[in-house]
């Protein structure tokens, strides 16, 4: 289930019961995996351990922007000729990204939106291919980095449509526990 990409509801999962985030304290690093301290992190995080090792912090430092420094990986996906995971330096603009390394959209149709940060995250219009893609640009535009997610739409894509269906998975995929995702996405 999505919810359990929050790590309390991971390991609660991964303990054989029902994915649900579990409140801190403890911390996992206390007490986690069957009460055990446990390291917890995405693997894009631990993917990024060895070239920081291997070449140094200053050479990673060196990738990205001032605020935004080093790689992100980016599942890119819908309307585009190239789908799949891809690694990108920080502040690679969206253009880049979706004609460059992406091929652009099949067809002869014309991008019309982005919509980054999964289920939670925004849609970056047309006008706006030229965003550094980054985690402050991002956010001044209303959407988030999150996981990497990266959706590219066309000219055929209903932009309501979209919105319910990413309202439709947040209140099918929440945990339910508070008020915000049991009401009001229902309501929305």
């Amino acid at each position: 289930a999505f919810v359990c990409g929050e790590e309390t509801a991971l390991m609660a999962s991964i303990m054989g019961r029902r994915g649900q985030p579990i409140p801190r304290p403890p911390y996992p690093a206390q007490s986690g995996l069957w009460g055990y301290p446990t390291l917890i992190n995405n693997v894009e995080t631990f993917g990024s351990i060895a070239p920081i090792i291997n070449n140094g912090a200053e050479w990673f430092a060196g990738i990205g922007t001032a605020k935004s420094r080093g790689t992100k990986i980016f599942a890119l996906a819908g309307q585009v000729e190239n789908t799949g995971l891809i690694e990108v330096p920080m502040g690679i603009s969206l253009r880049e990204i979706v004609f460059d390394i992406g091929g652009g959209v099949p067809n002869g149709h014309t991008f019309k939106a982005a919509q980054t940060g999964g289920p939670s995250g925004g849609c970056i219009p047309a006008d706006y291919l030229d965003t550094p893609v980054d985690y402050d640009s991002l956010r001044e535009l209303g959407s988030i980095m999150g996981s990497g997610g990266l959706v590219v739409m066309d000219d055929t894509t209903s932009m309501p449509d979209v919105a319910k269906y990413f309202m439709e998975f947040c209140m099918d995929e929440s945990c339910g526990k508070c008020v915000p995702c049991r009401v009001g996405t229902v309501q929305l």
